[in-house]
């Protein structure tokens, strides 16, 4: 039953990711800095509503799954949900608060930042991605119960 939470979780992480990656991201990229900066502001909170417990989830049931099994897939797809977390909040989401605060940033500025937060949300995605695949392999054809 863990393996398959964790698969399902992991999916829809991987997806909410891919939909942020190619809906979003080229979005942002288009607006001018000062627009992508309100949009932040007015938004961030709910992407981070519904991204914060679905990553935080994930990584709790393929944790679980893994603990239940000892075994290599489950391992991998927890340590890469792991590595989606840890970018999560070491990278992206410093990214988001500096773009949604009040503090100055220059057009430059938020160009730079947005670029780095492009190539860093790709590998999560990657991440995301290698999370799902392992937590569907660990499921090795079984039946959900």
């Amino acid at each position: 039953m863990l393996a398959h939470l964790a698969a399902c979780l992991l999916g829809l992480l991987a997806g909410a990711m891919l939909v942020i990656a190619i809906v979003l991201v080229p979005f942002w990229s288009a607006l001018p800095p000062v627009e992508l900066r309100a949009w932040f502001g007015r938004h961030a909170g709910r992407t981070g509503a519904l991204m914060f417990p679905l990553g935080g989830a994930a990584l709790a049931a393929a944790a679980a799954a893994w603990l239940v099994a000892r075994a290599r897939w489950p391992a991998l797809a927890a340590g890469a949900a792991a590595g989606v977390v840890a970018v999560t909040l070491l990278v992206n989401e410093p990214a988001n608060r500096r773009f949604a605060g009040p503090v100055y940033l220059s057009d430059a500025d938020v160009v730079a930042l947005l670029g780095r937060w492009r190539r860093w949300h790709w590998l999560r995605v990657a991440l995301g991605l290698v999370a799902f695949g392992a937590a569907l392999r660990a499921l090795g054809g079984r039946p959900a119960p």
